[in-house]
């Protein structure tokens, strides 16, 4: 990205944040942004800027702590700070909330990191969708391990389906894990601690597959609309990552593994408004069919407390 102006697409992977987050960064003038034709740009320059006066996420946010003692003097926040896996529902359930008032600020960084940035006390809520390899299970191995002695609840987003995103048609016929690990194809991998990283790496371990042999596993994307627009341009021939990415660009896809997404946060924090409208909106009938129609989802327990720690 070489150009003087970037898409707020751009912006937002340079960021790792949702281009939907950018766009609301637009909106409140935070950054600035130009109309070219019907488009908007953001400088490079301009983005340049907001980075250094902005500095690391981790400088950014306030802790729990710095927050909760706003709260206390009677200033109830209507912000939700989150870290974690990527999903396109998370995008959706940003734009619900903020008609009611509530901003989400979300860092995709990887299931693992999202966890740890909870345990530290640097967000509200962590996303996950962890494959524990010994027992089968998802993520609540992984939230006792990161989170011990943490009073947490365990609340479910979405399952979905992970598989092979390819061009239209699948020229190439990658309908297993053996075609998908045999060293043919060009494949862009999302970066360490993520979820998909973790099943990947599991199924190459299962398989007694080499990274080394497999082109593009060391070419890390944060986001599965980055995978996907990666196989869309011809940068790579295939990438493991969700249903919905792959038909968002109009891609095809093949299914090889159903998981369950879920959000995680200390349970002193549910009784607050802001949870409680992003609870309300997660069980709304109309949420979940705009969930569903993104492809690759079930809802069957979308804002469910599945479990409390």
């Amino acid at each position: 990205m070489d150009r003087a102006y970037l898409t707020p697409e751009e912006v937002a992977a340079v960021l790792k944040l949702s281009k939907y987050t950018v766009y609301e960064m637009i909106k409140r003038k935070e950054l600035p942004a130009s109309k070219i034709g019907r488009a908007l740009r953001i400088l490079r320059t301009d983005l340049d800027h907001f980075m250094r006066a902005h500095k690391s996420s981790e400088e950014e946010l306030p802790t729990l702590h710095d927050r909760s003692a706003v709260l206390r003097r009677g200033h109830p926040l209507q912000e939700i700070y989150f870290a974690g896996s990527h999903d396109l529902s998370l995008d959706l359930l940003t734009r619900m909330i903020a008609r009611r008032g509530v901003t989400l600020f979300p860092v995709y960084s990887g299931s693992m990191d999202g966890l740890i940035e909870l345990y530290k006390g640097r967000v509200d809520i962590a996303g996950c969708h962890l494959l524990d390899q010994t027992t089968g299970e998802y993520n609540l191995p992984y939230i006792r391990s990161l989170l011990p002695n943490e009073e947490v609840a365990v609340v479910n987003l979405v399952t979905r389906w992970q598989g092979f995103i390819v061009p239209l048609g699948n020229p190439r016929m990658i309908t297993s894990w053996e075609e998908f690990l045999s060293g043919r194809h060009r494949i862009v991998n999302r970066q360490r601690g993520s979820g998909t990283r973790v099943l990947l790496d599991f199924k190459l371990r299962q398989l007694g597959r080499s990274a080394d042999r497999v082109p593009g596993y060391y070419r890390e994307m944060n986001t599965h609309y980055e995978l996907a627009s990666a196989v869309l341009r011809g940068d790579a021939d295939t990438a493991l990552g969700i249903e919905s990415a792959a038909r968002g660009l109009g891609l095809d896809f093949f299914p090889v593994q159903e998981e369950r997404y879920d959000l995680v946060l200390p349970t002193r924090l549910l009784d607050q408004e802001r949870f409680r409208i992003m609870l309300e909106v997660l069980r709304d009938p109309g949420f979940k069919q705009m969930v569903v129609a993104m492809g690759g989802y079930g809802v069957s327990s979308t804002g469910k407390i599945i479990d409390r720690m």
